[in-house]
């Protein structure tokens, strides 16, 4: 699903929305549209299948992106106990730090989140160097999961596509950190793209 721009939300989804979409959707657009007049800095309006952005997130945030935003930002309003208070950098690098329920009574429907710009990750020394050698040693199941991992979607989303379980994409994924001498999806990402190995991503 394409993120939809706020300019653009404001003159073609009072039309098409209501057809094109639930009444999830809808719901969820119109907190979007709310939020949007009170905040200045970059917000999303999320759910599990949709996101609307305001013009300040629609030049950080990915469509990838999507799945690990609502992911965190469910888990964040489902599940209290397990709040972290630290956010989620997300796999393009914007970080999202704060999350308000969009709610049918108790049934969760979506969120609205706010969003800011890491600095880019710090790379090792000679990144592309280490990519290469690194690159070279793995395997063809690691550098299919490197690719999707790197493209933005989740171990559970990578391993449906690669017909895996989560477990063996985990393990793969272990193995390429290791062999890459990166830490994080974040910096798998931006190694790749520095090196120009691909970054496949998949149907958000």
């Amino acid at each position: 699903m394409t993120p939809v721009h706020a300019g653009r939300v404001a003159h073609e989804t009072p039309r098409r929305l209501p057809r094109e979409t639930g009444p999830t959707s809808r719901a969820l657009h119109q907190h979007f549209l709310r939020a949007r007049r009170d905040i200045k800095g970059p917000i999303a309006a999320v759910d599990s299948r949709t996101m609307f952005v305001n013009s300040a997130a629609a030049g950080i945030l990915r469509t990838a992106d999507r799945p690990a935003l609502w992911e965190w930002a469910s888990r964040e309003l489902r599940e209290p106990s397990e709040r972290t208070g630290s956010g989620v950098v997300l796999p393009s690098g914007v970080r999202a730090d704060h999350c308000q329920a969009v709610r049918d009574g108790r049934t969760l429907l979506g969120a609205v989140v706010w969003l800011h710009r890491d600095e880019p990750p710090q790379l090792p020394p000679r990144a592309e160097e280490t990519a290469a050698r690194g690159w070279a040693t793995l395997t063809a199941a690691e550098r299919r999961v490197a690719g999707h991992v790197a493209g933005g979607l989740t171990n559970r989303e990578t391993a449906t596509l690669l017909f895996l379980s989560p477990h063996t994409v985990d393990y793969h994924l272990r193995h390429v950190f290791q062999k890459l001498e990166v830490r994080s999806r974040v910096e798998l990402a931006a190694l790749l793209a520095r090196s120009g190995r691909p970054r496949q991503g998949g149907p958000a």
